[in-house]
């Protein structure tokens, strides 16, 4: 009887731990929508206490979510019965067209979500792509990388058979970068112009016509604020797969004078809704007075300007 209970009290033992940091997702990412192709809206409280659920973000242009549709499509095979998955495009310099040519390209049969406002890849703090998600039954994060790992399919397998698996922090969805601040209701005209220092490279073979349309834009972008000094210039640059020393570089690269920094935090291309690399966006009083995205004419940028 004794051993029994020395048995049931370190079961207990071993047991509380996971138990007290148990921390399921907070409601409001519980309960965001999440917009499928099918027409339908689903979210992860419909999953709650019935299935896990792994959500993978990804580009048509990234490279490395290319190389991993084999293994997703695999995933969904061998676990869609006991796992919810869950593919996201940015809906970043994508449409639905390009989205159903991947789709038919790797025969994906996973339900799959275009974000075209941005909301999603916000709320779960989305920095790099391909972005893995696997939360457990309960809604608990037990998985956030970039990598279709052994680490993943580890813990897939494990999920699939009801097994338990370590948590993952669930803080660590929470933002902690701070916002870009910029008075835009001073009276002067301001000029945002969002690009990322990777668009006019690694887009070359991909999106060559967005390729060159971020070395025009950015060339524009120096020579314009030269001849509009009044003009208040903001460069936003993406935070995707990028560091100070890669905006410095990049600086470096294009002789740039203009303030420019990187939008850490994402704010501002969320709050503007900014889906097109490159953007420029001029506003006056708080109010968005034009958006240009053709850096082909430099005079009809100029046009804009004097307007």
């Amino acid at each position: 009887m004794n051993n029994l209970k020395l048995l049931l009290l370190a079961s207990c033992i071993w047991l509380t731990p996971l138990y007290l940091h148990s921390k399921p997702i907070p409601e409001q990412l519980l309960d965001m929508p999440i917009p499928l192709m099918s027409g339908k809206n689903t979210v992860l409280s419909e999953f709650k206490e019935n299935k896990p659920v792994y959500l993978k973000f990804w580009a048509t242009w990234c490279q490395p979510c290319m190389k991993e549709m084999p293994h997703f499509q695999h995933v969904q095979e061998q676990y869609g019965k006991d796992i919810e998955v869950i593919g996201i495009n940015l809906g970043m310099n994508d449409d639905r067209e390009a989205v159903n040519r991947v789709i038919a390209k790797f025969g994906l049969t996973m339900p799959m979500s275009i974000d075209k406002s941005g909301d999603l890849a916000q709320a779960f703090r989305m920095i790099d792509t391909p972005y893995h998600l696997v939360f457990d039954r309960n809604m608990n994060l037990v998985h956030r990388g970039h990598e279709a790992s052994e680490s993943l399919d580890n813990k897939l397998s494990l999920l699939a058979q009801s097994k338990t698996v370590d948590f993952v922090d669930r803080e660590v969805l929470s933002e902690t970068e701070a916002n870009i601040k910029i008075d835009t209701s001073d009276g002067k005209l301001h000029a945002l112009f969002f690009t990322a220092t990777w668009c006019d490279w690694y887009l070359q073979d991909t999106r060559p016509e967005v390729s060159k349309n971020c070395i025009n834009a950015q060339k524009a972008m120096n020579t314009l604020a030269l001849e509009y000094p009044t003009i208040s210039w903001h460069g936003i640059i993406s935070r995707l797969w990028t560091a100070d020393k890669d905006l410095s570089e990049y600086q470096k690269k294009y002789l740039i004078k203009h303030p420019i920094e990187i939008d850490k935090s994402n704010q501002l291309f969320h709050q503007f809704g900014v889906t097109t690399l490159p953007t420029l966006i001029l506003i006056k009083n708080g109010k968005v007075q034009e958006e240009i995205k053709d850096f082909s004419k430099l005079e009809k940028v100029k046009d804009a300007l004097k307007r």
